[in-house]
């Protein structure tokens, strides 16, 4: 819940007694005024669900305003010919979602989807109740309003590969030109580059961390011989682009519906929750959405296309009958169509273990009254960025090709930091040991946390329904380190191996690091940073990046593993489509945003185009 939303009637910005010398006071007033400027209702469509009708028609339903269904139902209004309803399940963004910093305190919200994974003997072993939390967001712009904004597209293999696997016109080539049509890159950054697009729907800047650490990584993986790059790099380190403008996040919702938000035919229902595709005949009518108390059945003139995210866009699809046909009987759901849905989740899986005590050259100092007077007065100051995390580095751990098979992102807290490191290890939900030995190592000295993150793992998950009610949450089964050779359990333990090579380096040793043993309960019989220690770290603390994908893989339908073909029609299903990330047939290079957003507007170019071939013809 936003903490000022429980205080009467803020907008008037003042309380009556406030002088400038009492800084209490002076921040309280800061905040009521920021409350009123933040609102941000006005940067946002018009919530059209008190006029929604049981019966109602529109040409196009998108299901999901996340990274993919924004941007979807924004390319399928504009023209103006055809009405487009999206129904999202969550409301506006609160002012906490437009805080860059805050993004941690949006977990385990009304704003999150709070799902969590099923206990396995594999992973998620060092969490509570041996699960791990697995946030999506549940509100306008879907998870791009509760993620860290890192905008980063993927390599040529990704996108080469998944042409390779039986899907013309998803090649790197072509999806560069989706990208670069949606794009608004600050001119500064581009300096004559032609690398991103200009004018585009969604604001992108790129945010610089001026901390003394910084430099020091940057030295010390020189040392150890990858490059510092300006921009995305296949391998190498940089300061990633983000979707932030002056200070305040930019999301799906925002960028892509509340910038089109006066068009007459693109309708948003807020609070709205589609539990079922409308079939029949193997053809999809419409959709059933609960608004209030009530449920609604929605007609579908053209077409339904889901863009509920790797989780919920498969849920639907089994809730509906299509899906694996003996896990539907099980449940009790009739089969309309046998298909591979909720088989091949992938997941960038992380290693949050790797934490480090810094001597106090390494921070900036940090005063939390003044930082927030500085956001709330002008949007700058540390709470407008992110620390050191958008800067990555992508490593090969095998030195064998000049793509990564390993991501990095960094982390910095200043000694006692009581708030940020406190939200990371409580919505984490680390085991009580463990955060204990973070929270505890922070007291003494700054701290630092290196995140070795498995981009192309050999592992996939599944995705399951708990029951045939809708609002039952699925079973979700990542499958970490479950693969026949060990192969990602090797590869994160040799990203440790390189976290471990930058500590000895000539340009980090000045900060005396010293590494943090966390006291994992499960992993005390072995020896601290032993092989065996990490891989049983690994199994116990290795959790979500929060970029789950290929739940309704995209492929010919030659390929019995798949879900849509590559005009995202769901296979033998007419007027039904899929677009958002459970497309991927594999998973991309980085953090899964990007390519979200391009898989949603590459779509609305892929529909048009299908509807004029049928005038046409």
């Amino acid at each position: 819940m936003d903490p000022l939303s429980s205080i009467q009637n803020p907008c008037p910005g003042s309380i009556q007694g406030a002088t400038p010398t009492h800084l209490f006071l002076t921040l309280i007033n800061t905040l009521f005024a920021a409350q009123c400027r933040f609102n941000m209702a006005d940067r946002y469509p018009e919530d059209h669900s008190k006029r929604i009708k049981d019966g109602d028609r529109f040409d196009f339903i998108v299901v999901g305003s996340g990274a993919a269904g924004s941007a979807l139902a924004n390319k399928l209004s504009e023209n103006g010919r055809y009405d487009v309803l999206v129904l999202e399940a969550g409301g506006i963004p609160s002012t906490t979602s437009e805080i860059p910093s805050l993004l941690f305190s949006l977990q385990d919200t009304p704003e999150d989807w709070q799902y969590k994974t099923a206990p396995s003997p594999h992973n998620c072993l060092g969490f509570k109740d041996k699960t791990c939390v697995y946030p999506r967001g549940k509100l306008l712009g879907g998870s791009t309003s509760i993620n860290a904004m890192l905008y980063v597209r993927g390599n040529r293999r990704d996108y080469d590969n998944w042409a390779k696997l039986g899907n013309p016109g998803w090649d790197y080539e072509s999806v560069m030109k989706t990208f670069k049509s949606f794009e608004n890159v600050d001119e500064g950054l581009l300096k004559g580059s032609t690398d991103y697009g200009r004018g585009g729907y969604l604001d992108i800047s790129r945010y610089e961390s001026d901390e003394p650490i910084k430099e020091s990584i940057k030295g010390a993986v020189q040392e150890l011989g990858y490059k510092i790059t300006k921009a995305e790099a296949n391998l190498g380190y940089f300061d990633s682009l983000w979707i932030v403008k002056n200070g305040v996040r930019q999301n799906a919702g925002k960028s892509f519906l509340g910038k089109v938000k006066d068009r007459k035919n693109l309708f948003v229902s807020m609070n709205s929750q589609v539990t079922k595709v409308i079939i029949e005949g193997k053809v999809a009518k419409g959709v059933e959405v609960k608004i209030g108390d009530d449920i609604l059945t929605i007609k579908a003139k053209k077409e339904v296309i889901l863009s509920a995210g790797t989780i919920g866009s498969s849920q639907l699809l089994m809730l509906s009958g299509v899906g694996p046909k003996q896990h539907l009987k099980d449940l009790g759901i009739e089969v309309i169509e046998d298909l591979n849905v909720g088989e091949n989740l992938q997941d960038h899986c992380i290693y949050p273990g790797f934490m480090i005590k810094l001597d106090n050259n390494a921070v900036n100092p940090y005063h939390i009254i003044d930082e927030l007077h500085k956001y709330f007065m002008y949007q700058k100051g540390d709470l407008a960025g992110i620390s050191i995390t958008n800067f990555m580095g992508f490593i090969n751990t095998k030195n064998d090709s000049e793509y990564p098979n390993i991501q990095f992102h960094h982390e910095l807290k200043p000694q006692n930091d009581n708030y940020l490191l406190g939200e990371i290890t409580g919505c984490a939900k680390f085991d009580d040991e463990v955060a204990k030995s973070k929270i505890e190592a922070n007291k003494l000295a700054p701290t630092a946390n290196f995140y070795p993150i498995l981009l192309n793992p050999k592992s996939t998950g599944t995705i399951l329904l708990n029951s045939k009610n809708p609002l039952d949450k699925p079973l979700i089964n990542p499958n970490y380190f479950t693969d026949e050779h060990d192969e990602d359990i090797n590869l994160l333990l040799e990203g440790i191996r390189f976290s471990e090579k930058i500590l000895q380096t000539d340009s980090f040793k000045k900060h005396n690091p010293q590494l943090v043993d966390l006291k994992i309960p499960n992993c005390k019989a072995h020896k601290f940073q032993s092989d065996e220690h990490y891989k049983c770290a690994l199994r116990n603390l290795g959790t979500t990046l929060y970029h789950p994908v290929g739940t309704c893989k995209m492929g010919p339908k030659s390929d019995p593993t798949s879900v849509v073909d590559p005009r995202l029609k769901v296979h033998g299903i007419q007027n039904l489509r899929v677009a958002d990330a459970s497309i991927m047939p594999k998973i991309t290079s980085g953090n899964t945003m990007a390519p979200s957003i391009m898989i949603g507007f590459k779509a609305g170019d892929i529909i048009l185009e299908d509807l004029n071939r049928k005038t046409e013809l």
